[in-house]
């Protein structure tokens, strides 16, 4: 499950954390303080439950850190929070040099990316000394802590700021696989006349599809028309290809999928790009198979919203 730790607020999330550290490490946690340079710490003192593993438990003084984003797709490798890390290292010295601190540990909702954020976490080791350190980002959140957890999940309100998608996403990546390895001959087949398309998408007006559906201007021409436009009468001659027929059934399954999943969730949202936004990640997250394709993820599903197949007409 992806619960939506982005719409909780920094304080709220502090506090999912310190319930999370209650179990993981004791009950004995001392909850988030504001110190005297204004970071915010939760500490514990003792011998870990059950961190890192049940096996090779942390003992000391623990020092916690939540580091809370409102941005869906934040990771781990931006520059903003390489910059957070190297204050953070500042910092742990101070406490070093005090004596207040043997183990530290990094909680964020940010998307933790197997080589930068490894890379944080031994820059932090290499310039600290400290040897016991461990950034967690919202997969293991997510995975560890709150999909087998739903007391804390319910304590929270997290079931609200979850999507539940169990759309045939694997479909998904098939269609645009395929879409992809035929796209040198759709171009050609297009420029030749032998291809037809349906419209002149440029001329089509869904100004009013936007309003209602509450898609933003800026998103709508930086992105929908600027990148993904130019591409939707090559999906339609990829669509009516006859040899295409099974990858026809599939996109129009998919669809009918998502249509329905955005009728009932739409609520859960804001402006009508953050579902676009949230579908993207969940299908192109940990993808190998769409590898130097995700971008035609969003390309199909802006052009499934531009010819009404999701979305409020």
């Amino acid at each position: 499950m992806n619960y939506r730790l982005e719409e909780l607020s920094e304080d709220d999330f502090e506090k999912l954390v310190n319930t999370i550290c209650q179990s993981i490490l004791g009950t004995g946690v001392i909850s988030f303080t504001k110190g005297k340079d204004g970071g915010r710490d939760g500490k514990f003192t003792g011998t870990a439950n059950n961190f890192p593993s049940k096996t090779g438990n942390w003992s000391g003084k623990f020092i916690i850190q939540a580091k809370h984003t409102t941005n869906p797709i934040a990771s781990c490798s931006d520059s903003d929070f390489k910059t957070i890390i190297g204050k953070e290292i500042i910092s742990i010295k101070k406490l070093i040099a005090a004596g207040e601190v043997d183990n530290y540990i990094l909680f964020t909702n940010r998307k933790f990316t197997g080589i930068t954020g490894t890379s944080l976490v031994k820059q932090i080791k290499t310039e600290t000394g400290l040897s016991n350190v461990e950034i967690i980002g919202k997969e293991t959140i997510n995975d560890s802590y709150l999909s087998g957890n739903k007391d804390i999940v319910k304590l929270y309100g997290l079931d609200k700021f979850s999507l539940p998608f169990s759309f045939s996403e694997d479909e998904l990546k098939d269609l645009i696989v395929d879409f992809k390895s035929q796209m040198d001959t759709i171009e050609d087949e297009i420029a030749k006349g032998v291809a037809k398309v349906k419209f002149d998408y440029k001329k089509l007006d869904i100004s009013e599809k936007n309003k209602k559906n509450i898609l933003g201007q800026t998103y709508f021409e930086d992105v929908i028309l600027s990148e993904s436009l130019e591409h939707f009468d090559k999906i339609d001659v990829f669509l009516q290809n006859p040899r295409n027929s099974d990858l026809k059934d599939y996109y129009y399954d998919i669809a009918d999928e998502l249509r329905q999943i955005i009728t009932v969730k739409r609520e859960d949202f804001g402006a009508f790009e953050e579902i676009l936004v949230f579908i993207r990640q969940l299908t192109t997250e940990g993808s190998t198979k769409l590898k130097g394709k995700k971008r035609f993820v969003s390309v199909f599903l802006h052009y499934m919203y531009y010819t009404c197949s999701i979305g409020t007409k």
